[in-house]
């Protein structure tokens, strides 16, 4: 008897349940017009054809066409390499043609450029550039292509100019006293080339040809020893390294 009364409850409710929902349906659902059915029913109409969405252009990067080329001459492929950075100028000349304040566009041009062995073109960009804004990479890369052209007191200047203004944090501090150090060695100022070679090798290591380098100028300040010394680090490195092998054989025949 139990059972028959709980059954008829559960039906009950179920009942209840389905009506309302039966309701709710017919709320929620549009009112239709009352149409004759037809005798056959009409197809469904075909849906529009979508709108074709125009293809954007890909925005190309600079900065990663600049990267990609060091990697492709990392890889020994010359040729791909200055594609590359070619493309990474053409970007750059695009940008500033929108926007002719953008140190970005400036910067990476000049890094381009001076892969691109445009040394001329880097200082001239670069001095541009800093018409519109002092930016210390601009003035480090400028640096550089000094020293390429053979003007090392500009080089020195730009490059101390960078240490000035980054401190002993920035990207490209070790760089920089290595091209300082080439440029006081080619000047024949080897006590100042001997200091900042000790400030590459500091933050750089594991270059040996920058030890190598080293080990020259500390050769010819007549310290034969240390010299030894610095040439054996460079050796260390790279053992196949014949200037530094040389270098070391012919200072242990002066000490």
């Amino acid at each position: 008897m139990r059972f028959s009364v709980f059954s008829t409850l559960v039906l009950s409710v179920i009942v209840a349940f389905g009506s309302v929902a039966a309701v709710s349906a017919q709320e929620a659902a549009p009112a239709q017009p009352d149409l004759p059915a037809p005798a056959i029913a009409a197809p469904a109409p075909a849906p529009a054809p979508a709108q074709a969405q125009p293809v954007l252009p890909v925005k190309a990067d600079a900065l990663l066409l600049y990267r990609q080329g060091r990697d492709l001459e990392t890889a020994g492929k010359a040729a791909e390499a200055a594609a590359r950075y070619k493309e990474s100028v053409a970007v750059c000349d695009r940008e500033l043609a929108t926007d002719p304040t953008r140190m970005d566009a400036y910067t990476v041009k000049c890094w381009s450029l001076f892969r691109l062995e445009s040394y001329r073109e880097v200082v001239d960009i670069g001095a541009a550039a800093l018409k519109v804004r002092f930016d210390a990479r601009v003035v480090e890369v400028m640096g550089e292509a000094y020293f390429h052209l053979g003007d090392d007191k500009s080089a020195l200047k730009y490059l101390q100019r960078y240490l000035d203004n980054v401190g002993e944090y920035g990207d490209r501090v070790s760089t920089a006293y290595f091209y300082m150090a080439e440029s006081y060695y080619r000047m024949k100022r080897f006590d100042h080339a001997d200091i900042a070679y000790s400030m590459a090798v500091y933050r750089e290591p594991g270059l040996a040809r920058w030890w190598y380098r080293y080990a020259s100028a500390v050769e010819s300040l007549g310290e034969y020893a240390r010299a030894f010394d610095l040439y054996g680090k460079a050796l260390k490195l790279n053992p196949s390294l014949a200037e530094a092998q040389s270098g070391q054989s012919r200072v242990k025949a002066r000490m």
